[in-house]
């Protein structure tokens, strides 16, 4: 793979013109992220430029996986308690409030690739591969998204069997938690 200012000038080729923070973290964010083993950042790229070895690659999409703990609300049934646990819905006698999954922090098409790209489906197949590698290595039972409030995006992740568990208020970004049990 490119080293220093090819890796930074090939990750600054990637665009996402319908969110700029999507963007950002590609630019800033992504290597530090990697640096310091908060995400690993997976880069999408057409297989014949890659087999041609190709110096001007482009990138179709990327994904950036993360560990999160899942906070559910406190209303939440003992039921589903139980059903992400897969085990129990208390601990000790507590409700069990907390859940580890594989979050999918970052997950866009680059906006510069028109027709014969990746589709969102695509990337969260590729998501789901990965993250079912580390399944297979250290557990995990949920992967999860964290995405604007917006309904065509809601849509989306529903299409692809996420369900929402809650809704983060904030003035400025409301945000909704979704789930996909993993296999």
């Amino acid at each position: 793979m490119k080293e220093g200012n090819e890796l930074l000038e090939l990750l600054s080729s990637f665009s996402c013109e319908k969110d700029e923070d999507i963007e950002y973290f590609l630019h800033h964010r992504a290597i530090e992220f990697e640096k310091l083993s908060k995400a690993r950042t997976y880069l999408v790229f057409d297989q014949d430029q890659l087999e041609n070895k190709e110096k001007n690659l482009t990138i179709y999409g990327y994904i950036s996986i993360a560990l999160k703990i899942l906070s559910v609300p406190q209303e939440m049934s003992n039921r589903m308690r139980k059903e992400l646990d897969g085990f129990s819905a208390k601990i000790h006698g507590e409700q069990i409030s907390d859940f580890p999954c594989y979050l999918i922090g970052q997950l866009s098409k680059n906006s510069n690739v028109k027709s014969e790209g990746i589709s969102g489906k695509q990337l969260i197949d590729f998501a789901s591969d990965i993250i079912a590698a580390s399944v297979e290595a250290v557990g995990g039972r949920y992967m999860m998204i964290e995405c604007r409030n917006k309904e065509k995006l809601i849509q989306f992740y529903q299409d692809n069997y996420f369900s929402e568990v809650a809704r983060i208020p904030d003035e400025d970004q409301p945000m909704v938690q979704m789930i996909r049990k993993i296999g």
